[in-house]
């Protein structure tokens, strides 16, 4: 699309948003640059126990990043605004493509293969709803639907929560919670373009049509250019132009300028009868094509291209609560490259009711289903596929409860346990959390955690049977284990939080985290002609064990309501405990050993900050940023660590964001990302990153 008519296009949205909302109240709007001490300090969580309480009270080691905060901090996505969490390590790929983890366990495998260095643990959910993608594990990132426009706030559980959440929810939780319209009619729409050809837009229009109907229509686009040209070539270990090593690369990288293009459309309706009945519906789809490191080939980069849609219904109906969602879609992995898509479908639905017994003692009871299907076979006639050209699905249905108790006016102890069932692998898995804090006194509390979380089943990992023809006259096969036992996640966890002073908290919490039940693909059979050639390589779990000692500390100093600080850093320390030598099987080598060593990988200590002036009645300036220890990241190809795109280099990031009110409704910004240029990479062989500068114009009308 050529950037005119992309102008011309967003120019439309804008006019036609300024023509709408020249209709609506004069109310006098939210000015998100302007809050008070109170919304500055007093910052709401759901996730960290499924009831409203302030993140000051919250049981276990959690954070929000609110909708100021991240309109603010000229966050340009979802992705990006993570980086203002404390706990979190955000790693960018290309321009605004990430990889993105809660405390780590990441790459622990080291010479496993590409994708295994992406987070596969970490349970993103959009309003409860988990958009997890059942492949391999992990989160598309790329794939949601929804954008920064949409968020009210996004809430973080650092540790395991599959007790709360379900499956999936081993290192932590990130859940988006989106917004619902509170005023007669409101619309905002952003816009803003700049550096590397990136062009981000987005836009609602919502109502509260009374008291008990509300709705909301969004959408979104996003496009942006690489910030280098060249890709890695793993034959030569040197950077070149994509033709020059790949081919049929045209048609394997048809936009090898662009990092990711993608859009898209979201409505939300809710209806609310009476105050103990409501129904929140949600709808959307979405596409995008992105270049990211996921499966490998040549190079590291693949252009991906996904597509979705989704539903999602809430109701609560007295103390009943029921969710059920839909998704239907396709991800096509390694475009005109098989073994390279499939379809796939997930169904999910839950119900709970919370029984109050007196005033100080709650027990929620639920039950849980969830039915995930993919499918290749319509492309099995193209080449090989992922499945050999079948249907293939995994249903899980789950019991739990949960308790929580004031037991005196200072003690509040919390609990869960929840009985996972798997169709593949046929077993049942048990999550629990015991959690406990104790208030001291209204400014001091201190808490306690000890958790146990599982991931769910993944299909890949289950069903994978890829079969390659060599040159030998026999394939090469890729194969599935429906009887590995599932990843684990087992966590001791203390916390202090202190409100110093009426304009400053503390907050801290130390954890130690045992993870295991790794699996990686194993060498099972080879042949020989001469030299043995691999054949056949089959999913296997390995004695690997994850050890982590570390703690977070945050502070929210906001000295009056025109000035905000917010540093924060994690230290911690990770440990591989008998790591094999190869991932090869041991009746194939008996010589393969077991050794103990310090997991690099994970950065040593990392953060970020957070500083908001409003230096005038009109002018808001805000520097935040995010940095992290040098660490070291491995590689199949790599396999002694020696090659130097996997040593990270620290970084420390600055960006700076100014807004000018122009008018009550209107604001003009610009906008530095990584405003120093720091050029190093953050990922094995990625693009550099680089600095992005922007400028911009959002309406907000209420």
């Amino acid at each position: 699309m050529k950037l005119s008519i992309r102008l011309s296009l967003l120019a439309c949205v804008l006019v036609t948003t300024v023509s709408f909302g020249q209709e609506t109240s004069e109310k006098e709007e939210v000015d998100l640059f302007a809050l008070s001490l109170e919304e500055l300090l007093d910052i709401p969580i759901n996730s960290a126990s499924r009831k409203d309480e302030t993140v000051f009270d919250a049981p276990l080691s959690s954070y929000t990043i609110t909708n100021a905060e991240i309109q603010k901090s000229g966050a340009t996505s979802i992705m990006e605004a993570l980086r203002l969490a404390p706990g979190v390590i955000v790693r960018e790929e290309a321009n605004g493509v990430y990889d993105i983890h809660i405390r780590g366990f990441d790459n622990m495998l080291r010479t496993s293969e590409t994708y295994a260095k992406s987070n596969l643990a970490t349970l993103v959910m959009i309003d409860n709803r988990p958009v997890f993608n059942h492949n391999l594990g992990g989160t598309f990132w790329e794939t949601l639907p929804i954008d920064l426009n949409d968020v009210e706030r996004i809430e973080i559980v650092r540790g395991p929560s599959a007790p709360l959440f379900g499956p999936n929810a081993v290192t932590g939780v990130i859940n988006i919670i989106t917004k619902r319209p509170t005023e007669k009619t409101y619309v905002t729409a952003n816009a803003q373009y700049g550096t590397a050809q990136t062009m981000i837009a987005n836009a609602t229009v919502g109502s509260k049509v009374s008291d008990k109907l509300s709705f909301a229509v969004s959408g979104n686009f996003q496009e942006r250019n690489r910030f280098d040209k060249d890709y890695y070539n793993i034959a030569t270990g040197q950077f070149a132009p994509i033709e020059s090593f790949v081919d049929n690369s045209d048609a394997r990288f048809p936009h090898p300028d662009r990092s990711i293009s993608r859009w898209g459309v979201n409505g939300f309706l809710n209806v609310k009868p009476s105050d103990k009945v409501s129904l929140d519906l949600s709808v959307g789809t979405q596409s995008a094509q992105t270049q990211k490191i996921f499966l490998s080939g040549a190079t590291y980069f693949t252009t991906n291209e996904s597509s979705n849609y989704y539903a999602n219904l809430a109701a609560k109906i007295h103390g009943l609560s029921i969710r059920t969602s839909y998704v239907n879609g396709n991800d096509n992995l390694n475009i005109s490259s098989p073994p390279n898509q499939y379809d796939y479908s997930v169904a999910d639905a839950t119900a709970e009711y919370e029984f109050a017994i007196g005033k100080h003692f709650t027990v929620t009871p639920g039950l849980s289903y969830q039915n995930v299907r993919f499918d290749d076979s319509e492309y099995a006639a193209d080449g090989p596929t992922f499945l050999g050209g079948r249907d293939r699905d995994i249903t899980t249905t789950a019991g739990y409860v949960r308790a929580d108790a004031h037991i005196t006016k200072s003690l509040r102890v919390i609990g869960g346990i929840r009985a996972d069932k798997f169709s593949v692998p046929d077993d049942l898995y048990f999550a629990y959390e015991l959690a406990a804090t104790y208030k001291l006194n209204e400014n001091n509390i201190i808490r306690a955690a000890f958790t146990r979380s599982n991931s769910g089943s993944f299909i890949a990992t289950n069903f994978i049977n890829l079969q390659v023809p060599t040159p030998l006259g026999v394939n090469y096969v890729r194969a599935g284990n429906e009887n590995m036992d599932l990843f684990t996640v087992q966590m001791v966890e203390l916390g202090y939080r202190v409100k110093l002073t009426k304009t400053m908290q503390l907050d801290l919490d130390v954890f130690h985290q045992v993870a295991d039940n790794f699996y990686a693909l194993q060498l099972t059979n080879v042949v020989n002609v001469g030299v043995l050639v691999p054949i056949r390589e089959e999913f296997a779990n390995i004695p690997l064990k994850g050890i982590q000692n570390g703690a977070t500390l945050g502070l929210n100093i906001v000295p009056n309501d025109k000035i905000q600080f917010k540093p924060f850093i994690t230290v911690q320390k990770t440990e591989s405990k008998d790591m094999p030598s190869s991932y090869i099987s041991p009746s194939l080598d008996p010589t393969v050993t077991y050794s103990d060593s310090d997991h690099k990988n994970t950065p040593s200590f990392y953060g970020g900050y957070y500083l908001n002036a409003k230096l005038l009645s009109k002018l808001n300036v805000n520097m935040n940023g995010y940095y992290y220890a040098a660490h070291t990241q491995y590689d199949r190809d790599d396999n002694g660590g020696t090659n130097p795109q996997g040593d990270i280099s620290g970084k420390f990031l600055v960006n700076l964001k100014a807004n000018w009110s122009l008018t009550r409704n209107v604001n003009l910004f610009v906008n530095a990302r990584n405003v120093l240029n720091n050029r190093s990479r953050e990922f094995y062989a990625a693009d550099r990153s680089a600095g992005l500068y922007m400028a911009g114009v959002s309406l907000n009308i209420n």
